[in-house]
């Protein structure tokens, strides 16, 4: 779980930084942890696993994309 913790993290640092350095959003490197999480979900989901966490993290994901960018 830690390892998606990072992947957010590490996403919203980047895309602070090129906001404030006033570069262009890496959408790709929010595409890629979208992608990420979404397997990381479905593989929870088919072993049954609690992904509750996963999906509080997708929602950071799409709160950053779709209201701060």
């Amino acid at each position: 779980m830690e390892k998606y913790y990072r992947i957010v993290l590490d996403l919203y640092k980047q895309c602070f930084n090129d906001y404030v350095n006033k570069l262009p959003v890496n959408v790709d490197a929010i595409s890629e942890a979208q992608k990420c999480l979404n397997f990381a979900i479905d593989r929870a989901k088919i072993s049954n696993e609690p992904c509750d966490e996963l999906e509080d993290l997708k929602r950071d994901i799409n709160h950053l994309k779709y209201e701060l960018l």
